[in-house]
């Protein structure tokens, strides 16, 4: 069988520069290749030269590009899809779905629809898993496949060929006489080791991917903390891939991509640290020097893992502190405290470690004096980077449940309110009354001022020079990664155009 598995167009519809490649996709392309078909990876954000920002503070606004392009039938990113569609000419099409870029995906399976009226599609990902109902109710949608697909994705290619039944597949979601049937969940992949790797190959327009961008890898699946606002797929439970098969995958990058950074997108890479600590071990006896970043937690790190990563190629390290104010920390149940997260913040900056802090602003009750707080403990602890997001609310988590109850969100819009509205609008039931102690234009006036202080921080000279020395090994292994952090440093300073 010939299948197509599309990423929809979403950064570069809102002008917005897209790193990496769609990691899930290329597992499931690995399964189906293994089950013996051939498969194609089309990332819209990658079918044509990456461009666009990567300066976050008009972010919101950016978003309205996205709503406009999304209902423009002719605008130039769905004619290209069309006809790479067309190429492709596949006899099974599908489509990976988040939340924010779900009104991409309806429009994706239309237009999918309207070129080749008698191929299925299915639909997966995040959105696809927390909203199954929804998802199916998109009239050109055959398929759902909820949760993980690496072992039920290879099942459904069974079913469509006719080799079993459909009520045999775990985890699919499917219409039996126009009526929707949820199949009980499979169960998760307890052999993280068994599954196929990553098929990279599998990916259309290689040429508009950096070397960087092809090093996302996982080293575990899942993680073990109650957030508040997360959707907890994997049910608390981490699962770990071995070191030999971590190290297999990098040796297969670098040979095929020239690869020597590596992003380690695990939930929270150090939960285990006698995990990390033999990787790290692993990393420095490869014939080749690499460096990688990861994502963890500010109670997860301590000096015997600092200076193991460190020594093994660790470049840098995002955290989530989420908030400078103690009551709205406490409100994210990421069970952490600020004095935990000025411990981190000295150990990663007496290390030269380049760190990136992650905040949000807007929860339910914040009030402006939380906000003010958030702005001062920046400065306080003092990141290399510092992203600030406002909240946005997702399904089936803790905070979502919250707001439906105090009546903020809506838990069931329809199919047209995703082609419509803003992604950072979504499920409000009013886009102008997102918090219950400060009203919208206020809000608005403190974003906007957030936004220009995180961004000021991170434009700062020293801020730029000290992530650029924290990344010079990456820049000695690939200097071709130098020319492109120099062209974003410049727009972060607003003089790329003096340079063309």
């Amino acid at each position: 069988m010939k299948i197509l598995l599309i990423d929809p167009p979403f950064k570069s519809f809102a002008g917005i520069f897209s790193l990496y490649f769609p990691l899930g996709l290329t597992y499931v392309a690995g399964a189906a290749k293994k089950a013996g078909h051939e498969c194609k990876i089309l990332d819209m954000d990658a079918a044509e030269a990456k461009e666009g920002s990567l300066d976050f503070s008009k972010e919101y606004e950016s978003y309205t590009n996205y709503v406009s392009a999304l209902n423009d039938a002719d605008h130039p990113t769905w004619q290209l899809m069309r006809r790479l569609i067309r190429q492709q000419n596949p006899d099974l099409i599908g489509i990976t779905a988040l939340t924010t870029k779900f009104g991409s995906v309806i429009q994706t399976a239309k237009f999918c629809k309207e070129l080749l009226p008698e191929v299925p599609i299915l639909v997966g990902g995040a959105h696809a898993s927390t909203m199954p109902d929804l998802t199916m109710q998109i009239p050109e949608v055959d398929f759902v496949l909820r949760g993980e697909s690496d072992e039920s994705f290879p099942d459904l290619l069974e079913a469509i060929e006719g080799k079993r039944d459909f009520s045999q597949v775990g985890s699919l979601s499917w219409k039996n006489s126009g009526k929707i049937v949820h199949n009980p969940d499979r169960p998760f992949a307890n052999d993280l080791d068994a599954l196929p790797l990553p098929d990279r190959s599998a990916l259309l327009n290689p040429e508009n991917y950096s070397s960087e961008d092809m090093g996302i890898i996982l080293t575990s699946r899942g993680c073990p903390f109650r957030c508040s606002y997360c959707f907890h797929m994997w049910e608390k439970r981490v699962r770990y891939r071995s070191v030999a098969s971590v190290i297999e995958e990098i040796l297969e990058v670098h040979k095929a991509y020239g690869t020597t950074q590596f992003s380690i997108k695990d939930d929270s890479f150090t939960v285990k640290k006698k995990h990390v600590l033999d990787l790290c071990e692993a990393f420095k006896k490869l014939p080749f020097k690499i460096t990688f970043n990861c994502t963890t937690r500010v109670d997860l790190l301590d000096e015997e893992l600092l200076e193991a990563m460190k020594s093994a190629g660790c470049a840098q390290v995002a955290l989530g502190i989420e908030s400078g104010s103690a009551k709205i920390l406490k409100e994210t149940d990421k069970d952490i405290t600020l004095d935990q997260v000025l411990k981190a913040a000295e150990m990663l900056n007496r290390h030269r470690l380049f760190w990136t802090g992650y905040f949000m602003i807007g929860l339910p009750d914040e009030t402006e004096e939380d906000i003010g707080k958030t702005m001062k403990f920046l400065k306080k602890v003092k990141p290399f980077y510092g992203g600030l997001g406002v909240y946005n609310p997702f399904p089936r988590t803790k905070l979502f449940d919250q707001g439906v109850e105090l009546g903020l969100l809506d838990p069931k819009p329809s199919l047209e309110h995703f082609l419509t509205t803003n992604p950072k609008d979504l499920f409000f039931r009013n886009p102008k009354k997102r918090l219950l102690n400060i009203e919208f234009e206020r809000f608005n006036q403190l974003a906007e001022n957030a936004a220009k202080v995180f961004h000021q921080h991170n434009s700062n000279l020293f801020n730029l020079a000290r992530r650029g020395f924290a990344r010079r090994k990456a820049y000695m292994y690939d200097p071709s990664l130098l020319k492109r952090d120099l062209g974003k440093a410049l727009e972060f300073l607003g003089i790329s155009k003096l340079f063309g």
